[in-house]
């Protein structure tokens, strides 16, 4: 009987330790927060295991080790007691594999609750990705094989805008269904870029799209990329993981490239295994600076390579050299950024392969998007955050439904990402949609599209703009003349905004529901400013967060 007991101690600590380390040590460096759910399963199925191996381990014992030998000293038995003890604790987790909702039961299933169906939601979105450099959305240049056939597989909305040209207040936006003005995260003044860094954060009120799908059971993750994108600016409201690769970067580095995004995205959910989830991932390429690790050498060498430290000077080139000088650098940067979005695609491509394999592509709900455009000197100016033209605001969408959601190829009405919420909301059958303004994005071709109102200019005298199928609208609010207050295009016959019919009468309408709204989100931002007057800065910049930020183009380059 001893020998049975020694045999039972042995192999079921043995089986325990050798299954929790096989639940963390594959991937705890990446997300060490996540591990608990991986490590109980791992000892679960050991600790079960070394019970098996108990009956063969005391004939072992017993044929190849010789007689027993009587244990007579009282610490070695009561060292022993305690092994026991350690080799039974894990049968409390299986026990609770019999009580819905118990730990044991969640490990084993990976977290899930055996009858919740729900489908995972995950959101893919690209920083400053250009609608026109995608091979869906009719460029020739072969950038993006991958996005192109996810296109394939999902539902092309032709007409999708953000609501604001840059990444804080346009994520906002996008995962509230609320305009910048109404979640704290717009200026009364001329201006905004130093508000924006020193005090701009996302509201507690109302909840974020991840804080009401945790409350209704999803597990909530977020792996992303970009400064600005900080736990303390409230972007991690509602996520149990959030893990910035900016902020988790060491030795000096810029900013994290789409190759380390994917590998802790795929550490993510190996490690996680609980079901059903939202996340959230964000690529910071193709941001400026445009340096892409798969750039052909002979490109990069045409110019010298000073984007980091001397920014102003490709500035002066692209905007005020003679015409030769600028328009060498102008085709260079677009060539440069063109290889960025190639090196994107290629990571999102093993991401969305290994999604495949592994049995989450096709009743997930997957989103990719971007937070805004950029511009290549299209009305003359670069990167983005100052202007409202459609290169800014005009985004790719693409929505890949669940096994058996019917839905149209091609979407050409009028959408704004604001709809992202309700969207993801429907799908994960969440009932509390409280102060949602938007509506799940229609799947179907056809009917009349929304009108989208934008605002917050991060550089630059403040603009605001409203979308619809036919009109685009463009107001200078605080411009010195009302012939300067506003761009009107058609953008039927004027889909890249040259033709400014302002002089003309069209899009009376718009432009007076324009400069309504905007009148109102300007009295919204002031009754917002003078609450928080009191209590100053809501937000400081460490010197880590100025030297990326600077090397990613903002704050005088």
């Amino acid at each position: 009987m001893q020998r049975l007991a020694r045999a039972f101690r042995l192999t079921a600590i043995t089986g325990l330790v050798v299954g929790a380390v096989a639940g963390f040590a594959p991937w705890s460096g990446a997300w060490p927060q996540l591990s608990l759910m991986a490590v109980m399963r791992g000892a679960m199925i050991g600790w079960a295991a070394g019970l098996v191996l108990s009956l063969p381990a005391a004939w072992l014992w017993r044929t190849r080790l010789g007689r027993e030998r009587r244990m007579g000293k009282r610490w070695v038995r009561l060292l022993g007691y305690g092994a026991s003890l350690l080799a039974l604790a894990p049968a409390a987790l299986w026990v609770a594999v019999a009580v819905p909702g118990g730990s044991g039961r969640k490990a084993l299933l990976g977290g899930r609750r055996a009858e919740d169906r729900r489908p995972n939601l995950i959101l893919i979105s690209i920083d400053a990705l250009r609608r026109d450099h995608l091979g869906a959305y009719g460029s020739r240049a072969g950038l993006t094989p991958n996005l192109d056939a996810f296109a394939r597989e999902a539902t092309r909305y032709d007409a999708a805008y953000v609501n604001s040209p840059w990444t804080l207040t346009s994520f906002a936006s996008m995962l509230t269904s609320l305009p910048p003005s109404e979640l704290g995260l717009k200026t009364s003044a001329i201006e905004s870029e130093q508000w924006y860094f020193q005090s701009a954060v996302w509201p507690q009120e109302p909840p974020m799209l991840a804080e009401r799908l945790r409350k209704d059971g999803y597990a909530t993750a977020a792996e992303i990329t970009n400064p600005f994108l900080q736990a303390g600016r409230g972007c991690g409201q509602g996520f149990e993981s959030f893990r910035n690769e900016n902020v988790a970067a060491r030795f000096g580095a810029e900013c994290a490239k789409a190759d380390v995004v994917t590998r802790s995205t795929l550490a993510w959910w190996r490690l996680n295994r609980r079901a059903p989830f939202f996340l959230w991932v964000h690529y910071l390429d193709p941001h400026t600076p445009y340096d892409a690790p798969t750039t052909p050498a002979s490109l990069r060498a045409q110019y010298p390579r000073e984007w980091g430290t001397r920014r102003e000077d490709w500035y002066e080139n692209m905007q005020y050299a003679e015409e030769g000088t600028k328009a060498r650098y102008q085709e260079f940067c677009r060539r440069m950024y063109a290889e960025e979005v190639r090196y994107a695609d290629a990571w999102l491509g093993k991401l969305l392969s290994r999604m495949r394999a592994d049995g989450l592509y096709e009743d997930s709900v997957i989103v990719i998007t971007a937070d805004h455009g950029e511009e290549l000197f299209d009305h003359g100016g670069f990167e983005h955050g100052h202007m409202m033209y459609s290169e800014l605001l005009s985004v790719p969408l693409l929505v890949k439904w669940p096994r058996g959601t019917e839905a149209d190829r091609v979407v050409g009405q009028t959408v704004g990402l604001t709809d992202l919420t309700p969207t993801f909301l429907e799908l994960g059958q969440v009932r509390d949609r409280t102060g949602v303004k938007g509506r799940p994005l229609p799947r179907r071709n056809g009917g009349p599209g929304e009108e989208v109102y934008a605002e917050g200019l991060l550089v630059g005298e403040e603009q605001t703009a409203l979308v619809t199928d036919s009109y685009k609208v463009i107001y200078h609010p605080f411009a010195d003349s009302q012939a300067k207050a506003w761009e009107v295009y058609d953008l039927r016959q004027d889909p890249k905004e040259q033709r400014n019919l302002a002089a003309t009468n069209a899009a009376a309408e718009l432009r007076a529901r324009l400069r309504r709204l905007s009148d109102e989100a300007t009295a919204l931002a002031a009754a917002w400013e003078k609450a928080e007057a009191a209590k100053g800065p809501r937000y400081r910049l460490s010197e880590e967060d100025i030297r990326r930020l600077k090397a990613l183009g903002y704050m005088g380059k």
